[in-house]
């Protein structure tokens, strides 16, 4: 499988071969007329779109007819992932079809009278007739596209999909493999409804393939930072990598925000490094703009965890945020479902230090200290070391 980016990006999708060598082995059995499913799940920006695509680029060269579409967060129409996936987009005089001749046939049976059943429901909701008249095509159009030949169905972001889409893939499930096509799914750990949470237990039920993209591994992170800058890289540079935790978003981001600040410098012998520190702020606001997905509640109570360190006590960050341990434990179980901390022993550990430093800059100054103050009594109180405690005391001035 091609291991390279989306259309007019040259910079290699690293770290990714075993992913990469399981979704070839699926479309080489689905080429041979077998059906797969494959649910492909990780933190946001692990680069789970980007493997996506990828597929996509190898089923073209494969000859597969190729459907995808992405599920948004803006509330839309019943069916709307599968319509967007599956169905004939409306001619535009002039416009070339971007998923080749297969989708320029003229619409089925099938896929006229589901366009006009939407159609007919566009501005009132649907009659519960009419509803699973609606559902019962979309299962047969998928059951019946492989007629033609094997397919690749992607659908990205399965965890923003609307209700009526997840009951066709829960009925789909529960009829077994679909002939000839590779159902690729993706999607984050949370938000995770009960309608999902449903889909996704079928699914595996039925024979699908679970993987859960793990962050990058060090080295490859290097990799990605390389690719990005044309040069080797040196060592303020790679101490900067390291707090991205493995996450491609977070490292284009990171390269991105330097560049952007010109901190980056030519270091002999033909290799770049960090000159400056005016790129922290920019990527400060990024970060922490990207964690919106989370809640206010969630980012929160992070930010307030962010003043322990890296690693906390759960208990420590009730005391320190004078709330219920309990309460704490159930706005943090989002943040550990998302991978954005992750358990280590007895304590809970920010799994990218980016993102620690992020939170923690964007406190009020004054409120930042009031916390070091309080932390530092709590600790105290505790039994804490001298040192850990001194710490904090330090912070408040």
């Amino acid at each position: 499988m091609s291991a390279h980016g989306e259309p007019g990006r040259d910079r290699p999708l690293v770290g990714r071969g075993p992913e990469l060598d399981d979704l070839d082995d699926a479309l080489s059995s689905v080429s041979a007329g077998s059906g797969s499913i494959m649910l492909l799940e990780g933190e946001a920006g692990v680069g789970k779109s980007s493997i996506a695509h990828a597929v996509r680029t190898t089923a073209h060269l494969l000859g597969l007819e190729v459907r995808s579409a992405s599920a948004s967060a803006v509330p839309r129409r019943p069916f709307a992932l599968l319509a967007d996936a599956l169905l004939p987009a409306r001619p535009v005089p002039g416009a070339e079809d971007a998923l080749g001749p297969a989708s320029s046939r003229a619409p089925s049976p099938v896929e006229e009278e589901l366009a006009a059943l939407l159609d007919g429901a566009r501005d009132t909701p649907a009659a519960p007739a009419v509803v699973a008249r609606t559902e019962e095509l979309f299962t047969a159009l998928v059951r019946r596209r492989g007629d033609s030949g094997p397919w690749l169905l992607v659908l990205d972001d399965l965890h923003l999909a609307d209700e009526a889409s997840l009951a066709v893939l829960y009925r789909l499930a529960r009829e077994g493999a679909v002939e000839r096509a590779l159902l690729l799914a993706t999607m984050r750990p949370v938000p995770r409804g009960a309608e999902l949470a449903t889909v996704v237990a079928a699914w595996t039920r039925a024979g699908a393939r679970y993987v859960e993209l793990r962050p990058l591994a060090p080295a490859a992170v290097v990799e990605l930072a390389e690719s990005r800058v044309g040069a080797p890289v040196g060592p303020a540079l790679r101490g900067a990598l390291a707090t991205t935790g493995g996450n491609p978003r977070f490292v284009a981001d990171l390269v991105r925000a330097i560049q952007d600040a010109g901190a980056l410098v030519p270091m002999p012998p033909g290799g770049v490094d960090v000159a400056h520190d005016g790129w922290v702020g920019p990527l400060d606001a990024l970060v922490v703009a990207r964690l919106d997905y989370l809640g206010a509640d969630v980012t929160a109570l992070l930010a307030r965890a962010s003043v322990l360190g890296s690693s906390f006590v759960v208990g420590d960050l009730a005391e320190l945020a004078e709330l219920p341990v309990a309460h704490c434990w159930r706005v943090l179980r989002h943040a550990l479902a998302a991978g954005v901390v992750h358990a280590r022993g007895d304590r809970l550990a920010f799994r990218h230090d980016l993102v620690r430093t992020a939170l923690y800059a964007g406190l009020d100054p004054a409120g930042r200290r009031d916390l070091h103050a309080r932390a530092a009594r709590a600790l105290q109180e505790a039994g804490a070391p001298p040192a850990v405690v001194e710490r904090h005391l330090h912070r408040t001035v």
